[in-house]
């Protein structure tokens, strides 16, 4: 055999093994960093994800929590579409079927006019909407049977222009409409001892069962948005720029001023003692907020927390709160670009105590007082919209906190844009997430740790 050939063969017989020896195994995949994406957010990896749902573009989310209707068959968004109040409705498999709710006007109004507030039954098949007529100095009050077909019909019309009106459902039967109706703007009158015209308050009751009916409530405080209790004894009006806080009782039909300052907001009620809520309310000293635990029968107050729109009720009246423990008034208005630690509190009132949990980041008092909670007694669990300090923006956080466990659970994160209402299914397991703005929203729903 020629020589070079034989110098070529054992060239290649030393070169194969080495070939072969320098070759890697493939990669192993790289799993993604996250288990997806909502309009804002990025949900953490393991995290189940049920549904995810863009909303049509233009739809800009209000930041209401989405609405369970249906025994949990379908949820409903509140949003704008320009300057439209729309209420779109998804339901189906993994709730993808989209229609319209409500809407200001189009095929989908039940009239042409301007929706101020929505409101759902508490079995969720009907949807209460109470709309302006305008050019008619009108308020009328439309029911939406969610199962039937067409757009719904008004029940109850009074004329007048308002400065504030809200819906609440007392039960499955009867729809509370608090109104305050516009000052009058007549000249005053000829003979200067005659008084000027008041203002009409009115607190309707409107029975949607059987023939309907509808019956003022004699209360002669000014309305304001209404918060009720559990079992729809008591109502706390909010007050605003134009009229103080009030409470309502229903029971002997009276009601009072709040001695407090407003405006005011309502977290949440005690379901194990009807007449105890608790709420933020302004610190005229120094310009910060607080959160208060309040008995109506007794008139006993409490200082919850300072600067936080995160607290509810767990069972037993505990409450649960994200804050922090070191918190002032003073240095919240003072220094409000402090970092301070953020923290979970479980304040059980009749044992005395108050735990404070890490979340394991930091945290400022806006950020605290922006904050919201939402809580499932299914699974004793809270979910949180948080915010951290972040460049160029602020950082959302939402975090599921699990009471027996004393544990949390960072469920998603990202960039602090547009808006987020967030609710815990019919039962209790489910989370769903409305987040986004005009440009990108979506609906998410989610199964968080249990």
């Amino acid at each position: 055999m020629n020589r070079s050939v034989l110098i070529l063969l054992a060239s290649l017989l030393l070169l194969g093994p080495v070939s072969c020896a320098s070759k890697k195994p493939p990669p192993k995949p790289v799993p993604p960093p996250f288990a997806g994406e909502t309009a804002t957010l990025s949900i953490t990896n393991g995290i189940h994800i049920l549904s995810q749902v863009n909303l049509p573009a233009g739809f800009a989310p209000s930041g209401r929590s989405p609405m369970w209707l249906q025994n949990g068959q379908e949820i409903g968004v509140v949003g704008k579409n320009g300057r439209a109040t729309v209420v779109l409705g998804y339901s189906g498999q993994q709730w993808k079927t989209g229609r319209v709710l409500a809407a200001d006007t189009g095929p989908n109004a039940a009239e042409q006019g301007r929706i101020v507030d929505v409101a759902a039954s508490p079995d969720g098949m009907t949807l209460a909407i109470a709309e302006v007529i305008p050019g008619q100095k009108r308020l009328d009050v439309v029911l939406r049977d969610l199962i039937a077909v067409g757009p719904g019909n008004p029940i109850a019309s009074f004329d007048g222009e308002f400065d504030s009106a809200t819906l609440a459902w007392l039960n499955n039967g009867t729809v509370a409409l608090a109104l305050r109706a516009h000052p009058q703007t007549s000249p005053r009158p000829a003979d200067e001892s005659e008084s000027p015209p008041k203002t009409p308050e009115s607190l309707q009751l409107i029975v949607v069962t059987g023939t309907g009916s509808v019956a003022p409530l004699d209360i002669k405080c000014p309305m304001s948005p209404l918060s009720w209790s559990a079992n729809a004894v008591f109502a706390v009006g909010s007050g605003d720029r134009e009229v103080p806080p009030i409470i309502i009782d229903r029971r002997n039909s009276e009601c009072r001023q709040f001695s407090t300052v407003g405006p005011i907001r309502v977290l949440d009620w005690d379901e194990d003692e009807e007449g105890t809520f608790l709420y933020i309310k302004p610190d005229p000293a120094t310009g910060s907020s607080g959160v208060y635990r309040y008995n109506i029968d007794t008139g006993h107050e409490k200082l919850v927390a300072i600067s936080t729109g995160a607290a509810k009720f767990t069972s037993g009246g505990t409450v649960i709160v994200e804050g922090n423990q070191n918190l002032t008034f003073r240095m919240a208005t003072e220094r409000p670009d402090l970092p301070v630690h953020a923290q979970i509190a479980i304040s059980q009132p009749e044992q005395g105590e108050v735990q404070f949990k890490p979340l394991g980041f930091d945290t400022t008092a806006p950020m605290l007082a922006a904050s919201s909670l939402t809580y499932s007694d299914t699974i004793d669990a809270a979910a949180i919209q948080t915010f951290a300090p972040g460049t160029p923006t602020a950082w959302r956080k939402i975090i599921n906190y699990s009471v027996p466990n004393q544990s949390a659970f960072l469920l998603a994160t990202g960039a602090a844009r547009g808006t987020l209402g967030m609710s815990w299914s019919i039962h209790g397991r489910w989370l769903a997430i409305v987040d986004g703005d005009q440009f990108n929203s979506m609906l998410t729903v989610i199964v968080p740790p249990q």
